[in-house]
């Protein structure tokens, strides 16, 4: 029979955030071959020509070292998305999220980097931010960050409105010429929202910490 302390474990573990977070995103990682113009599986292209790139590979050129400044391996590792403006030219990319609860509030968090790009004549060395779009509507941007060698944390909050929502990434000033990175994406439940089994489990738990109790008077 299953003792007190493992029915209270059992209730500790269900109600717990980690277990009942999910990522929403569909290939946080942005992991993908090199790909000048274009986006790793899970996601799509909605403006301009978003490049697959590594620390090896500016502009998803392979070979290509030819950025501002010497970037470093994001903390997610592997390959991320490059992203440019200037000016009426902007990159932006996405997916659909599906699962949202409408009301429930979510955390978008990714990684930043601005390691620019340089080329002869070609310079977009700006500073910039990312911003983040649902449905195609700027919900905020990350810090501004001027070009560097470091990645840096990012994070915004937003409420669904509908069951699936496009989320997508650009960056937030056109008219500053920059190319930036994107790593490491994810979307989660601000506060977790246990999945039906979750409920089941946790009554189930509740249920047995009774009847101990009752017994045990």
């Amino acid at each position: 029979m299953m003792s007190l302390r493992h029915i209270a474990l059992a209730v500790l573990m269900a109600s717990s955030p980690a277990f009942a977070a999910q990522n929403l995103v569909v290939n946080g990682s942005l992991t993908g071959p090199i790909t000048n113009n274009g986006v790793p599986t899970g996601w799509s292209i909605f403006e301009g020509t978003p490049d697959i790139m590594d620390a090896a590979n500016n502009v998803g050129m392979t070979g290509q070292l030819r950025f501002g400044a010497t970037p470093t391996v994001s903390t997610d590792g592997g390959t991320w998305v490059g992203l440019g403006a200037y000016g009426s030219y902007m990159e932006r990319f996405g997916q659909t999220l599906t699962g949202l609860q409408v009301g429930q509030q979510y955390t978008v968090s990714w990684e930043a980097g601005n390691f620019g790009y340089t080329y002869g004549s070609i310079s977009y060395l700006g500073s910039n931010a990312i911003s983040v779009l649902l449905d195609g509507t700027a919900i905020g941007a990350g810090d501004q960050l001027a070009l560097g060698s470091s990645w840096a944390n990012q994070s915004l909050t937003f409420t669904a409105t509908a069951g699936s929502q496009q989320l997508s990434f650009m960056l937030a000033a056109p008219a500053q010429k920059a190319y930036m990175s994107i790593d490491g994406i994810a979307v989660h439940a601000t506060t977790a929202v246990p999945e039906p089994g979750t409920w089941v489990l946790m009554g189930l738990g509740l249920c047995g910490l009774m009847l101990v109790s009752r017994r045990r008077a």
